[in-house]
């Protein structure tokens, strides 16, 4: 199924989405799925720097849906959790992407407390592409690939149907449930679909017959599988961190990416060409791999090998927040509590609460401290981060089970509340997020 691109003429990119189940091509035959304009993923939104993109959100759903641009450095107000689109309506959201929005790949998917993990798992997401400065060049010598990597339901209907929402995909038989409608193993543990789909299929294969090089970008849209990316080509180069470009290209052995995290790399074939798989990894004590690693994208032998050809730098924010003249405004300790009931600083998420207030213009550091057994990637909206001895920049942080990680997040350009959570969806669902107000 191919991932249409939808761009924009003089600063404005424009486009209708409609959410609806569909029965979408697969393996010969049909499954279902929730789908945006038919497919999953929905199209590509490429955009530049202080672009103006408007999506217009058709709800043919049974129940309430929304929208997040996960990623993009756009304000609360614009992009709000808490707006939702009931069946039967649509709602026009305008965003407008910064002028100094960094260049990279981010993607968008609905946001509905309580039923987010089921909605994306189902197949609501696709790929949001912000192209600068560099893709000019990089155009010219590469391929511009997008592959979303999901792990739904493989059934010929809704495996949740006639639960109040969310639902187990795993077996159980759902006779202990938890908030969010879903059983408490799959609340607890996250769900995972039989096998991981890139753009809808297993596995895609890369060909171009210009012999440019294989350039892709990679979306984990799981509700709660983090993955570690290997390539068994000659040569694997990153280009960017979830949070936009590197300063140059990265040699790469590996790339792991939480849920919802997003990396673009070159894929240089050997003589057999190459293989790119992910390995799944366990969410509990180490995450250690789980299962076999499965096929996101074949590239041909005749891909290009010539990686001479690309920018030996790039336009990006090399700022460094973990410098000692950054001056830091206030360090928070936040903690993330609960296995059976997953929380941010034991507190149940609640949107008529404010759990954080932090000021405009300020930096803060965060000491995010995990008091569980498990894995938890912690997503904040509208202000990327970076992590301490971590590249890029970054919007969500892995915190290891009985572990801690510090971040540095600068407040930048806007005020507003929005929230913090856990991007194993089930987790952000039962109620592992916090609302933070950004107050001038």
């Amino acid at each position: 199924m191919p991932v249409t691109d939808v761009r924009g003429t003089d600063g404005r990119v424009a486009v209708t989405l409609t959410a609806a189940e569909t029965q979408v091509p697969y393996d010969g035959g049909t499954r279902w799925a929730m789908t945006y304009n038919g497919t999953t993923p929905g199209p590509t939104l490429r955009v530049h720097p202080g672009d103006t993109l408007s999506i217009t959100l058709v709800n043919d759903l049974a129940e309430p849906t929304s929208l997040h641009t996960h990623g993009l450095h756009v304000s609360p107000e614009q992009d709000d959790p808490f707006v939702m689109v009931e069946p039967g309506r649509s709602r026009t959201f305008t965003y407008d992407i910064p002028k100094d929005q960094q260049p990279g790949t981010y993607w968008y998917h609905p946001h509905v407390h309580q039923m987010t993990a089921q909605q994306v798992a189902a197949g609501l997401s696709g790929a949001i592409i912000v192209e600068g400065a560099d893709d000019t060049t990089l155009a010219d010598v590469s391929t511009d690939r997008v592959l979303v990597v999901n792990d739904p339901p493989i059934t010929t209907a809704n495996p949740d149907e006639g639960q109040s929402s969310g639902g187990s995909m795993m077996g159980h038989d759902g006779s202990m449930m938890g908030d969010s409608g879903t059983d408490m193993m799959t609340a607890m543990m996250g769900r995972t679909g039989p096998r991981l789909l890139t753009n809808g299929q297993d596995g895609v294969t890369l060909t171009d017959p210009a012999g440019k090089l294989e350039r892709v970008h990679v979306v984990n849209a799981t509700a709660s599988t983090s993955l570690r990316l290997a390539y068994d080509g000659a040569q694997m180069l990153r280009l960017a961190s979830p949070g936009g470009r590197l300063a140059a290209p990265q040699q790469a052995s590996a790339v792991e990416l939480a849920p919802g995290e997003r990396t673009e790399l070159v894929l240089v074939p050997g003589a057999d060409g190459g293989t790119l798989t992910a390995q799944r990894l366990a969410n509990e004590g180490r995450g250690g791999p789980t299962g076999e690693p499965e096929v996101v994208a074949r590239v041909e032998p005749g891909a290009g090998a010539d990686t001479s050809v690309l920018p030996a730098s790039f336009h990006s924010d090399d700022r460094d927040l973990f410098a000692p003249d950054v001056k830091v405004a206030r360090t928070r300790a936040i903690t993330l509590d609960g296995h059976m009931d997953p929380t941010i600083d034991g507190k149940p998420f609640d949107a008529d609460t404010v759990n954080f207030t932090a000021k405009e213009g300020t930096v803060e550091e965060w000491v995010i401290k995990n008091n569980t057994p498990m894995v938890h990637p912690i997503h904040l909206h509208t202000w990327p981060f970076q992590t301490e001895g971590q590249a890029g920049w970054q919007d969500v942080v892995s915190v290891p089970a009985y572990g801690e990680k510090v971040i540095r997040v600068p407040f930048d350009d806007f005020t507003g509340t929005t929230v913090i959570h856990c991007h194993i969806l089930d987790h952000e669902d039962t109620g592992m997020m916090a609302v933070i107000k950004v107050v001038p």
